[in-house]
């Protein structure tokens, strides 16, 4: 067997953050919310951020979640259709810190890529062509 793709990773956030973490993935970042007004509506309990056409990740608001520290899962790696200077510009005006800037390894080969902290303090790699 072989994997074609990621369809979705599921995140638990604290529900006392959830707005922050929609507008860091909504606004700051570029990237559609599915659901989200059924969330906020009570209809559903989790909702999407839709990070391309094949690959989601499923949101879990919980009341109480354990703080992302890095030792089970380190970080996700996002691959986006911006040059890292747009992406960096998004990640300036959000306010947002840069860990760490490099070019790396992944699936496809090595590119430039930015590492910054989710407002539920996961860590995300946006991976660039350019």
């Amino acid at each position: 067997m072989k994997a074609t793709a990621i369809d979705h990773v599921n995140l638990r956030v604290p529900e006392d953050g959830v707005e922050g973490f929609a507008a860091f993935y909504r606004d700051d970042m570029g990237f559609d919310l599915e659901y989200y007004d059924e969330y906020r509506d009570g209809e559903r309990g989790f909702f999407y951020v839709r990070l391309g056409p094949e690959c989601i990740l499923h949101v879990s608001p919980r009341e109480t979640v354990p703080e992302p520290t890095g030792e089970t899962v380190n970080h996700f790696a996002v691959f986006v259709d911006e040059s890292m200077d747009e992406v960096m510009a998004r990640i300036d005006a959000a306010g947002v810190e840069v860990e760490t800037e490099a070019v790396r390894e992944g699936a496809t080969g090595e590119y430039p890529c930015v590492y910054v902290e989710d407002p539920a303090g996961y860590t995300v790699e946006f991976k660039t062509a350019e």
